[in-house]
């Protein structure tokens, strides 16, 4: 098997499982995309401070989701990671 090949998407082509989950759960806190970008550069200190263009392909599954990214993202979404990843 070859190494350096594609990355690994869900069946529909999307590079993240959570996105889905991201956008559901701003929705229902009424949040907007805006506001959950500000939510994580205050949570972050300013390190991660996504345009709204991100947050959106985030939500699509068009931008992978790193680990660190996703902690912070269940703290701004107030849940955890275990639901915004579908276990739960």
């Amino acid at each position: 098997m070859s190494r350096g090949g594609p990355r690994i998407t869900t069946a529909d082509g999307k590079k993240n499982g959570v996105g889905e989950r991201v956008r559901e759960r701003r929705l229902e806190l009424r949040m907007t995309q805006d506001r959950l970008s500000a939510n994580l550069a205050r949570l972050t200190e300013g390190q991660w401070n996504p345009s709204i263009d991100e947050i959106h392909n985030l939500e699509v599954g068009r931008r992978l989701c790193g680990d660190l990214e996703l902690r912070v993202l269940a703290r701004a979404l107030e849940t955890n990671v275990l639901w915004l990843m579908g276990e739960e």
